[in-house]
């Protein structure tokens, strides 16, 4: 037993070296407390020369084993597959508390049976959306869609959801947290591969610095596999050996094209070269076609068995000709994974919804699913609707305007980039007209567990900064929107996004947020 800074440290001496280096030492693998923790990666990496060797090592490792991306169109503009760059990432794993990762694991598959019945639920969805539609026309043409669909007839009852469920360590005091859901996301899930191979990089990197790389401290995270897996269930579902597998994308020149060529040859390799992978972006709809008996959709007239979508419905502010794409895809017999009421089904608003007395009972209603819904509800972050003018909704807007550090403003869009903080709060809040205050909810602002890391980045300097953490889960769910029956329903995978801790939005690929892994305590 030893003390750095005054925490206590487990430690196991093991006699390596770094590539290339005739400096041998011992290294250590730590077990110890949130205290002891937040600091391992400094104290583990000391030496500038031993993280020169480190983090080239780690860029090495990237290209090799395909931790990459495409460079974005200021350094390549033509933006093509024949540049890239590896995936920005953490130098180590960063310290997850053990407890409460395995509380966000134990509650996924009951969180993807509640988006999957919500989505179900046609009444419930309007009635959400009734007051946001007045103001957000992004949402009010998805609603339309989806009305639409309903009146003519789902032609289509089988549907495949990815869901990832976002979560925050929230610190009560120095000595306690609780995990507290950010979002759930069902839209538009990308990077799989790359969330694999983050783990795997980590892996390496643990034991370049002697650390404890098992299982026990990294645990295993193969979402890409559950992602192949379901999409080809979806594809033998549809039951056409020659039709083929649609990747709705973002824009045509994806960064995340490598991660999308994974699913294509993934695929391939299950289905034994059955399965054809096509790419296309909204803007390319006049590639698509629907026979209006059938409602058989073909691309470039090919029969499209599955689209898988790369691009949020709430997080793309799609004009027109894009909307009407969405129509054509949601009026088709195509296997839609997932379908648009399960991508609008997880918004912020229908979140909130959740948080109020009852609600989650409307989705889990018999007395055996007690236990299920006091697990989601402990998961919930103080969350206020805005849509009404009684007194509890004016005594919280008050409150907002005069302490809005203590709040988050989100409208109904995934992605990031949309929330307001501090003093924007109070100023939107005092702008909004009451149709535009019905578009948005208030959330309690999370305080996050900060620890220290090395942000590793292309084009940029090696640095350790401070840093926050947000968890997120992946599930994977195959049901009948129809009846309501689930053919599979598991979790499988997760990721951890870093962002330094005095930014308030850390996206990875906006820069101010990397990839990393939970190295547990």
């Amino acid at each position: 037993m030893i003390k750095i800074n005054g925490s206590s440290f487990i430690i196991v001496f093991m006699l390596t070296s770094f590539r290339g280096s005739a400096v041998s030492h011992n290294h250590v693998a730590i077990e110890g407390t949130k205290e002891a923790m937040q600091d391992y990666v400094e104290n583990v990496t000391k030496n500038k020369m031993e993280l020169r060797e480190l983090s080239q090592f780690a860029i090495e490792w990237s290209h090799n084993h395909a931790l990459i991306v495409r460079t974005s169109w200021k350094k390549d503009p033509d933006y093509s597959t024949d540049v890239a760059e590896f995936a920005s990432v953490t130098l180590l794993p960063s310290p997850f508390p053990r407890k409460a990762f395995s509380q966000t694991l134990a509650v996924q598959t009951a969180m993807n049976l509640l988006y999957f019945r919500i989505a179900n639920d046609y009444d419930f969805l309007m009635d959400a959306y009734k007051d946001v539609v007045k103001s957000d026309k992004h949402i009010r043409a998805l609603v339309s869609i989806i009305k639409d669909v309903h009146e003519e007839g789902i032609k289509q009852p089988y549907t495949v959801m990815i869901q990832r469920a976002d979560y925050m360590l929230n610190v009560i005091d120095n000595n306690d947290y609780e995990v507290k859901q950010v979002e759930v996301n069902c839209g538009s899930i990308v990077s799989l591969a790359l969330d694999r191979k983050i783990t795997e990089l980590h892996r390496a990197m643990l034991k370049k610095v002697g650390m404890d790389a098992s299982d026990r401290f990294v645990p295993v995270n193969k979402p890409d596999e559950e992602f192949i897996n379901v999409l080809y269930m979806a594809w033998k579902q549809y039951g056409d050996p020659n039709a083929i597998v649609v990747i709705l994308t973002f824009i045509t020149h994806s960064p995340y094209k490598f991660d999308y060529a994974n699913i294509e040859l993934e695929l391939a390799r299950v289905s034994d070269g059955q399965i054809k992978v096509e790419y296309l972006s909204l803007k390319e709809g006049e590639k698509l076609s629907l026979d209006p008996e059938t409602f058989t959709l073909r691309l470039n007239g090919r029969v499209v068995a599955v689209v898988n979508s790369g691009t949020s419905a709430l997080g793309y502010l799609a004009n027109e000709a894009a909307m009407e794409t969405r129509r054509t895809i949601e009026r088709s017999n195509a296997i839609k994974a997932p379908s648009l009421a399960i991508a609008i089904s997880s918004s912020k608003k229908i979140q909130q919804l959740l948080a109020n007395p009852g609600v989650l009972e409307r989705f889990f209603p018999h007395s055996e699913d007690a236990q299920t819904v006091a697990a989601i509800r402990k998961t919930f972050a103080g969350l206020w609707g805005l849509e009404h003018d009684d007194q509890q909704t004016q005594k919280i807007i008050k409150d907002a305007i005069e302490n809005p550090s203590n709040y988050v403003l989100k409208p109904n869009r995934d992605c990031g980039g949309y929330n307001f903080f501090d003093e924007d709060v109070a100023k939107k809040l005092t702008e909004f007209t009451p149709d535009e205050r019905a578009a948005h909810i208030l959330m309690q602002r999370l305080h996050p567990m900060q620890f220290k890391n090395y942000f590793l980045r292309p084009f940029n300097e090696l640095t350790l900064n401070v840093v926050t953490g947000e968890l997120g889960v992946y599930g994977f769910l195959m049901g009948n929107m129809l009846d309501g029956t689930v053919l599979h329903n598991v979790q499988q995978g997760h990721l951890l996004r870093t962002k330094l801790a005095h930014v308030n939005e850390g996206g990875v690929i906006e820069g101010a947020g990397v990839g990393d892994t939970p190295y547990l305590f």
